[in-house]
């Protein structure tokens, strides 16, 4: 099943991807975006640089963030925000269809 992400990048151009369910935000940005210094871990939740705010309206939608997301989400030299979070770590699924993110400053 395809699933709907739309992402907001750096400049502030929003681009909708459809991928396939299970692909994490994190592998679908780096697939199809390439944004420079993004995900360099690749997806392995070491180093943050998958950063992303979670519109307001969807982050609820999103399973909640486990114990190494969150230890590495506190060591990160950036603001966060209520709706942070690291997309290697959310796999997305049917019901995370159409949910909007943004990627992080760098």
């Amino acid at each position: 099943m395809s699933i709907r992400l739309n992402v907001i990048d750096r400049q502030g151009k929003e681009t909708a991807i459809d991928i396939e369910e299970g692909t994490t935000i994190r592998d679908a940005i780096v697939d199809r975006l390439s944004p420079d210094n993004y995900g360099l871990c690749l997806g392995n939740c070491l180093c943050g640089t998958c950063h992303v705010h979670v519109a307001s309206n969807d982050f609820e939608k999103l399973e909640a963030k486990e114990e190494d997301e969150i230890d590495i989400l506190k060591t990160l030299d950036v603001k966060l925000s209520t709706y942070s979070r690291l997309g290697c770590q959310i796999k997305l699924k049917k019901e995370y269809s159409n949910i909007t993110v943004t990627i992080a400053p760098d």
